[in-house]
């Protein structure tokens, strides 16, 4: 059979039409390829040739279901019968032969590619610092909240002393040893602590207007993601403090961005030996200019890339809007593979998910393991159904998925 389709093929790209026809006999016993490719091949060359069952043997064809014009050239049917007046009509029964797609994804969960830009220490690091920390709290939010108040009491401000490898073991170390530290360590211990309890976090760098030139133009905060809040929010070692809308919501940093652009100044709540809530404003206009620390910086207009009059401001990436990677956690990606049938895996954007929830109408759950596919079901119908990421505090918003079996 397969020098016989070899031969067949030749021949069409040859364009011989009356060796073609000569091999209708033998063509028919393809039973895979009779009626989509060497039937209506056989009767172009047969209306080509003038051969007088050329129309019987293609109405056999398309009586058969064939529809794929394209596989052998669309020209040649028009060619071949294009003047024959029933040739509109079933040109319109071919292209009704084509059947629909047995399966189409109508919704599913998607998200932006790449990960969120944290500030973490190594495997070694994070256990280490873990044991330092006081027990994870039933939440996210209040695990964060315990952290931060731990982290304010563990030293007094001051501004003249730093510890260059922003690692967090090394200042708490120098901590016990009675050590003092500004901003900046607050915010590396914070964050590190955050990441080791398994909540998303990352540094921040704020810069208030005029932060090129003179000192004290910039401070640093920590942004968590906390999961049972949905959302990013923004905590202030140094102070304890969190910012606040007037229904209480914690603020992440683009919303505050955007309040300091339209002079709307958040609720400042904070505790701790730093923290005052008489220097609100001050603290407020560090918003002027933000940055991930050293990752990524943005801004509408023009950038400024120097504090103080001379230090740098790294950066790994400089974008030109405020679309900093601020992306929802709860979001997921999608693939689709073969499991033994068709499946679909997901990846969540949360980077200490520990696998997904995939929910059907009726309330039946199916629990996956990261990188588990979940075979899509093979009855008729529409389904619709939801999937959520699990992380180690819960399970996150759910995202819709819907698809149509024929």
């Amino acid at each position: 059979m397969a020098g016989l389709r070899t031969r067949a093929t030749d021949l069409l790209r040859a364009e011989d039409w009356a060796g073609v026809l000569a091999l209708q006999e033998e063509l028919r016993h393809d039973s895979d390829y009779w009626i989509q490719i060497w039937g209506p091949a056989c009767a172009v060359a047969g209306g080509l040739t003038a051969w007088p069952r050329a129309w019987e043997l293609l109405e056999e064809c398309v009586n058969g279901g064939f529809y794929q014009l394209a596989d052998i050239g669309t020209e040649y049917f028009e060619e071949a019968f294009g003047a024959d007046p029933r040739w509109l009509n079933l040109l319109l029964r071919i292209e009704g032969n084509q059947p629909p797609p047995p399966v189409e994804l109508h919704r599913w969960p998607s998200a932006p590619v790449g990960k969120p830009l944290l500030s973490r220490l190594d495997e070694e690091g994070e256990k280490r610092l873990a044991g330092r920390l006081p027990p994870r709290q039933p939440g996210a939010w209040a695990t964060a909240h315990e952290l931060l108040t731990w982290v304010t009491n563990r030293w007094r401000h001051t501004g003249t002393n730093h510890e260059p490898t922003a690692d967090a073991n090394a200042v708490l170390d120098r901590v016990e040893r009675g050590e003092r530290f500004a901003c900046l360590e607050y915010t590396v211990v914070l964050t590190q602590a955050l990441n080791a309890v398994q909540i998303p976090a990352r540094r921040i760098s704020l810069f208030r207007a005029g932060y090129y030139a003179g000192v004290g133009g910039a401070h640093a905060v920590t942004e968590g993601w906390i999961d049972d809040l949905g959302k990013w929010v923004l905590l202030d070692g140094q102070n304890g403090a969190i910012w606040r809308d007037s229904s209480g919501t914690p603020l992440g940093l683009l919303e505050l961005q955007r309040r300091y652009h339209a002079g709307e100044q958040a609720e400042f709540d904070g505790t701790g030996p730093n923290f005052n809530a008489e220097d609100a404003a001050a603290w407020f206009s560090f918003f002027h200019t933000a940055a991930v620390t050293g990752l990524l910086a943005w801004t509408d207009g023009a950038y400024v890339p120097i504090m103080e009059g001379s230090t740098v401001i790294r950066s790994e990436r400089l974008v030109a809007s405020a679309d900093l990677d601020a992306s929802d956690l709860a979001l997921i990606s999608t693939g689709v593979t073969d499991d033994d049938g068709l499946a679909l895996t997901f990846e969540s954007s949360h980077p200490y998910a520990t696998g997904f929830d995939v929910m059907a109408a009726d309330g039946h759950v199916t629990s996956l393991a990261v990188g588990q596919p979940f075979r899509l079901t093979s009855a008729a119908g529409e389904h619709r159904l939801s999937v959520a990421a699990r992380t180690p505090y819960g399970t996150l918003t759910p995202q819709p998925l819907e698809y149509l079996v024929r």
